[in-house]
Order: structure tokens, then sequence, then C-alpha cells
């Protein structure tokens, strides 16, 4: 029997992409319209500190905490409730949803993380032989700053996808704990002015 051959990372964080709704779906985002708001408003900033400074002392608390959710998430409910929640359709499984909107949330730490430390690498004076072309070199640190930055803003604000997934994982457990407990004790408890599940 043939082992199968398993799909590479690139294609699984493209996969994870897909099932949070891609590039049409997320540049219609919430997040991502807060993540460019945030970005605009710091303009001067990431235009003319050195900004990569603040994405490295953020991002790896952030990506730490990301990864403890992410382990928690995983263990989260009984293995009813993870069956329940999944389907042969990733697209269509809450759990997969799940579990990439947080692999998109790392995904992005990571690219904004590693993007810093590549421009805090570059950043030297400019070198007498190409003073001729500083001006283009400046274009090209404003844009890449602009980029990077953007990396960075964006992966904070994908922590509200994140956290809103959990959230609604966390409503259907409840529901699926509160029909268990109505299987086993013939009522449904609910408390005052609580129409929903």
């Amino acid at each position: 029997m043939a082992a199968e051959k398993h799909p590479g990372n690139a294609r699984m964080l493209m996969k994870a992409w897909a099932i949070t709704g891609g590039w049409s779906s997320n540049a219609r985002s919430i997040d991502f319209w807060l993540a460019v708001l945030v970005w605009a408003l710091c303009y001067h900033f990431w235009a003319t500190d050195a900004w990569w400074d603040q994405v490295l002392s953020v991002i790896p608390n952030l990506l730490g905490f990301t990864l403890g959710g992410f382990a928690i998430f995983l263990g989260f409910g009984s293995d009813t409730f993870r069956e329940l929640i999944s389907d042969a359709d990733e697209f269509k499984s809450p759990y997969i949803s799940t579990s990439a909107a947080f692999l998109v949330f790392v995904a992005m730490q990571l690219i904004a993380l590693l993007f810093a430390l590549a421009a805090k690498g570059l950043y030297f004076p400019t070198p007498i032989w190409l003073k001729s072309w500083e001006d283009i070199l400046h274009l090209g640190r404003l844009g890449s700053s602009g980029v990077g930055y953007f990396l960075f803003v964006y992966s904070i604000a994908l922590a509200f996808r994140a956290a809103m997934r959990i959230f609604r994982l966390s409503r259907w457990y409840h529901a699926f704990i509160m029909r268990e407990a109505a299987v086993t004790s013939n009522t449904i408890p609910k408390r005052d002015g609580d129409n929903t599940p």
C-alpha cells in the first residue's frame, strides 16, 4: 500500500487562505479595513522611524499567545462535539474554518516578523557609490516600510477574525451542552431574556 503524498506547507497555507475566504473575501472583511485605517493613521511613524523595532517587540509575544490559543482550541470540547462541527467538505466545516483562521493568523505574524527582521538588517547608510540613486532608494525604502508595517497591523487585526470564530464555536458548544443536559433531564434551562441557543 503506497503512502499518500502529503501536500507541502505552501499548498496547505493557500488552502487555509481559501477556506477563510480567499483574496476577495479578505479584502472586504472588517479586519482588513481596520488594518488599512490604522496603517494610514500611522503613516508618519512607519515612513520616518525604525518601525521594525515595534514589530520585533510585539509579534513574538503575540505569536506565543496565538500558538497557545491554537493548542487550546484543538483540545476544545468533547470528541462528540468535534465530530458534530466537522464536515467531509473542508470548506463547510466550522472546525476546519477555525483552524484555518488560526493558521492564517500565525502565518501573517511570521511573515510580518521575517519582513521586519529583513528590513532591520538592510537598513544602513547609503554607500557613497549609490548616492546618485538615493532618491530611488528612498522611494523603495518608503514602499517596503509601508508593506512591512501593513503586514504587521493586518497580522494584529486578524486576531479579531480568530476570536470571532472561537466565540461562535463556544456558543455552539454551549448549545450542545444544553441539549445534552436536556436529553438527560428532559428540560432545557434558560436564563431570563435569553432567546438564543
